[in-house]
C-alpha cells in the first residue's frame, strides 16, 4: 500500500470503524449522503479519517428521527440557526415519546402484577379485608340499560381514560348494588369503572368507601354459585351485604384464553348485624 493510502481506510475498515455493515456504506453512497473520498479505477473505495466525524452525524439525525433523504440537505451548509430549530424539535418528540414508553411501561407493570397476585391466590377462598377508601372513574349509570347501550357505555369510560392518559392497565371493573345482589341479578351493573392515577381530579367518578369487605373468585361463569358461596360466608359470620359489591378481573383476556378461564375477584361491602 502507498504512502497515501496509509492515510485511508477500505470499505470495510471503515464500516467496523463506524459500527455498521458496508452495505450502509454502499447505501449512503447510492443516496449521495456520504461517498469514498477516492475511488480507484480498480473498483477499491477508501474513505478518509475526517469522514468519520461526518458520519457521526449523520448517524445522530438519523437516531433522532431525521429521514437519509433529509439528512442530505441538513448536512450542505450547516450552521447553528439550521441546527438548533431541529434538534430543539427532535429533543420535544423524543420527550413525548418517553412519556409514552413510560405510560406503556406501566400498563405493563400493573397487568404483570395482577397476574402473579392471581397464581398465588387460592381461588375457592373467601375472606374478610379492610380495604382503604379508592377512587374510581366510573361510567354513566348501566342499570336496565339494552346491551346496546350498555357497550356503549363501556367504550365511552375507556375511550375517555385513553385519550386523557389516565389507563394504568387496570381492566374494567363493575358496581352492583345490594339490590341487584339480593334479587340475583347479577349480569345488571349499576355503573362500569376503572382505577385510574390517584392525584387525577376525576369529573365522574365513585367512591368505594374504607372498610370490611367479603373478597372471593369467580372463573368463567360460575357467577350465582360465587356469590352464593361469599353470601354465605358473610352471614356465617354475623355480619350482612353492605351497599355496594365490586368486580374486577384478575386475570383476563389480555393473560387467558376463552372467558372460561378468566377469574373475576369479587368483593362485597359488608357491615355488622345490628
Amino acid at each position: 500500500m502507498s504512502e497515501d493510502l496509509k492515510k485511508y481506510f477500505t470499505t470495510g475498515e471503515f464500516a467496523k470503524l463506524c459500527r455498521v455493515k458496508k452495505q450502509t456504506l454502499f447505501h449512503y453512497d447510492e443516496l449521495g449522503l456520504l461517498s469514498p473520498e477516492l475511488k480507484k479505477e480498480n473498483g477499491y473505495r477508501y474513505y478518509s479519517y475526517h469522514q468519520f466525524e461526518l458520519f457521526q452525524v449523520i448517524n445522530l439525525f438519523k437516531e433522532v428521527g431525521v429521514p437519509l433523504k433529509e439528512i442530505k440537505s441538513l448536512i450542505k451548509g450547516k450552521t447553528p440557526g439550521k441546527i438548533v430549530p431541529l434538534l430543539k424539535e427532535k429533543s420535544v418528540e423524543i420527550d413525548d415519546k418517553i412519556k409514552k414508553l413510560q405510560f406503556l411501561q406501566k400498563i405493563i407493570q400493573t397487568k404483570v402484577a395482577l397476574a402473579e397476585q392471581a397464581l398465588e391466590t387460592d381461588f375457592s377462598s373467601v375472606s374478610f379485608q379492610y380495604l382503604s377508601e379508592e377512587r374510581f372513574m366510573i361510567s354513566r349509570n348501566t342499570l336496565h340499560l339494552p346491551e346496546r347501550k350498555y357497550i356503549a357505555a363501556i367504550s365511552e369510560l375507556i375511550e375517555y381514560v385513553e385519550s386523557h392518559e389516565l389507563d394504568e392497565g387496570y381492566p374494567v371493573g363493575g358496581i352492583f348494588a345490594r339490590e341487584q345482589i339480593l334479587k340475583k341479578d347479577f349480569y345488571n351493573y349499576s355503573h362500569f369503572y376503572i382505577k385510574v392515577k390517584e392525584e387525577i381530579d376525576l369529573i365522574n367518578y365513585h367512591v368505594r368507601p374504607s372498610g370490611l369487605y367479603a373478597v372471593g373468585y369467580q372463573k368463567g361463569e360460575e357467577v350465582e354459585d360465587t356469590y352464593s358461596r361469599i353470601i354465605q360466608f358473610i352471614e356465617k359470620n354475623g355480619m350482612r351485604i353492605g351497599e355496594y359489591a365490586y368486580e374486577e378481573f384478575m386475570l383476563d383476556e389480555v393473560m387467558v384464553d376463552g372467558f372460561e378461564n378468566q377469574i373475576t375477584k369479587i368483593l362485597i361491602q359488608v357491615e355488622e348485624v345490628k
